[in-house]
């Protein structure tokens, strides 16, 4: 066994060799997953056998690694070296955590013991030790855990519905086998085919189609309930049962499974046709009208009202109607019914472009963050940050429809030609400049500034106005990028000066709960010096800490430069405040954010006045911390001019 292990590492080693110029040994061990010590004692070994074979050399260059020479002719041959494996794609780190884990979530009631997976994973027992660590803190994520006994092995607790969303996950995220090999691991012998012929047929019937994700998803849980059904229990709960006998969804898995049941000759029982409808719930659909209500799903009044509520707010915190965008609510409506369900129910979402909307959109991002108070109002959730991303583009999408076509002139001293090239060149680029007039240099008048939203111009005009924007000649990504940065800045409706709070908000400051230059070891401490300030105040109960400890654990509060906005349960606020941490130097906040400047949130809201309130507080928060240049500022202060700021 010793010696296959070896031969594999050397083989691994060697074909990382042919398929780079150079790599250092850091490089191949990370790869690998093994030790740079391993590499560097094993890399004679492969030195040798080439040269004993008369096939090259390698050689170890300073600065750059390890470096494959290769004699004419004798490439092919190489592969044959370390026993005769085929040339084939080197498993990376994650790769092979899914072979973990597609072993793991296999296991019932089998025994297998870590020297077992070793074997079949050609791990050493330290390797297979962590790796198995690992992989308990991904299955931690849907309720799952890995125990580990003395003389019995490795053994995988938790409930089957968790196993099932588990299974769904890792079949749609791995990069090792494509869906439908994945799912045969976990349902072999289905007839995959047949399967979705059921699915499509159904779809027909009920006059819609899934998207595509959310149809991989049926077809797995279809596929578990056929091999599944009657062998483990799913556990689910009255609460459960009665929430889905209340919507379409039911139907539609009752109707799938009566299918399924005639062509397949099983029979399949109630609690799988419960645990599908669920999954519906959570499921996104494919409509024929992206801007209409969905006909497949019954919109109740209180959902119709929330997404209106959620408009409304948004509207206000950003000064900008967007009511009457009836493609705003429709998408809304059809993207949020799902998500409460997905929320309530799953214990975790695939990979999301969360970090990238957070980055690339992040003041609507920030803007959405004033709508998790109403999921907990209205629906007794904390909204996760994977769908508050996904509001964000709604939102973002909604935001560039209002932005009205750009009028631009381009003064210029160039020639015709040029001048047509540049003006295409903008055209192309940036698609919202709908009007483009060329004015000679020695044209130029101020009153183009009145006439036009923006002032292109290769030469100096002599002119002080953010309505100007001046390029070079050459008009490269650097000179677009200006223009596209300008004509945000006009979208935006910049406002003069710092925005102050409205008078209604001084109350939710109280100096007692400003705290700068302060020094905490992490995130715990922060927040529990926060929660007891405002309990000694009587701002809180005693209860309200740990709800923001759980919120914490759901969903990360961080919304980029450095800043925090913690918040619990409102039920647990006897009055609104805001307390106040500007820490000396950063703590981890959730994975790799760093935060140095919190604001926990404690708010209470009673009647539309205190509702218009915390809505006034958002506004001009975002403004507060929507630059670098004002967080700088407001690291600068004291907590006692920190205060008079905030309430002037």
């Amino acid at each position: 066994m010793k010696a296959v292990k070896k031969n594999i590492l050397l083989h691994d080693m060697l074909l990382l060799l042919t398929e780079n110029e150079s790599i250092s040994t850091a490089r191949m061990a990370s790869i690998l997953g093994t030790s740079e010590s391993t590499i560097r004692r094993h890399i004679d070994d492969v030195k040798r056998a080439l040269e004993d074979a008369g096939y090259g050399t390698v050689l170890k260059i300073p600065g750059k690694g390890l470096s494959l020479i290769v004699r004419e002719g004798k490439n092919q041959d190489i592969a044959t070296l370390f026993s005769n494996y085929e040339i084939r794609s080197i498993a990376t780190e994650e790769q092979q955590l899914y072979r973990y884990l597609f072993i793991l979530l296999s296991l019932r009631s089998e025994k297998l013991t870590l020297y077992q997976l070793g074997e079949r994973l050609y791990d050493s027992i330290p390797v297979v030790r962590k790796k198995l660590a690992v992989c308990e803190e991904w299955l931690s994520l849907f309720g799952l855990h890995l125990s580990i006994r003395r003389n019995y092995g490795v053994c995988l607790e938790g409930s089957e519905e968790s196993r099932r969303l588990a299974i769904k996950h890792i079949v749609l995220g791995n990069d090792l086998y494509d869906i439908d090999k994945s799912i045969q691991v976990f349902a072999p012998g289905v007839d995959l085919k047949l399967l979705k012929r059921c699915i499509t047929d159904i779809e027909r019937q009920w006059n819609f189609k899934f998207t595509e994700e959310s149809f991989h998803a049926m077809l797995i849980y279809a596929a578990l309930s056929v091999t599944r059904s009657g062998k483990y229990e799913l556990g689910l709960s009255k609460e459960e049962r009665q929430t889905v006998y209340k919507y379409n969804e039911y139907n539609w898995a009752r109707s799938l499974f009566a299918l399924i049941d005639q062509r397949f000759q099983s029979a399949v029982g109630e609690d799988e046709i419960v645990f599908l409808a669920i999954q519906l719930l959570c499921s996104g659909l494919i409509h024929d009208q992206p801007d209409e209500e969905n006909s497949v799903h019954t919109y109740d009044k209180k959902l119709k009202e929330f997404i209106r509520r959620i408009i409304a707010v948004i509207s206000e915190v950003l000064d900008m109607d967007l009511t009457q965008d009836e493609e705003l609510y429709c998408g809304l409506l059809n993207h949020i019914r799902p998500a409460i369900f997905r929320m309530r129910f799953e214990k975790h979402s695939t990979k999301t472009l969360t970090d990238f909307i957070r980055e690339e959109y992040k003041e609507t991002y920030r803007v959405s963050w004033t709508l998790s108070m109403l999921f907990e109002e209205y629906y007794g959730i904390n909204i996760s940050s994977t769908e508050l991303s996904y509001i964000t583009l709604y939102i973002q999408s909604s935001l560039e429809r209002m932005q009205r076509p750009v009028r631009m002139a381009f003064v210029t001293e160039l020639g015709t030609g040029l001048n047509q090239m540049f003006c295409n060149k903008i055209r192309m680029a940036i698609p919202k400049v709908e009007t483009i007039r060329i004015v000679s240099l020695r044209e130029f008048d101020r009153a183009l500034l009145d006439e036009y939203d923006l002032i292109v111009t290769t030469s100096a005009l002599n002119v002080n106005s953010p309505g100007i924007v001046q390029i070079s000649s050459l008009l490269n990504e650097s000179g677009i990028a200006l223009i596209n940065q300008r004509i945000k800045q006009l979208n935006r409706r910049e406002r003069e000066g710092r925005k102050r709070f409205d008078v209604s908000c001084h109350s939710l400051f109280d100096p007692r709960l400003i705290f700068t230059d302060l020094e905490v070891k992490d995130k715990t401490q922060l927040i529990d010096l926060l929660s007891r300030e405002l309990i000694r105040q009587g701002y809180v109960t005693e209860k309200y800490p740990e709800t923001i400890r759980k919120r914490e654990k759901t969903v990360s509060t961080c919304i980029g430069n450095g800043v925090a906005i913690p918040h619990g349960n409102a039920n647990y606020v006897n009055d609104s405040k805001v307390a106040i941490a500007f820490l000396k130097k950063k703590i981890p906040w959730s994975g790799e954010d760093e935060v140095d400047m919190v604001f926990l949130l404690a708010f209470r809201i009673e009647n539309a006045d205190s509702s218009r309130r915390v809505q006034l507080f958002y506004q001009a928060f975002l403004e507060l911390i929507k630059t670098d240049e004002n967080l700088r500022y407001l690291r600068g202060l004291t907590a006692g001019e920190l205060y008079k700021y905030l309430v002037q």
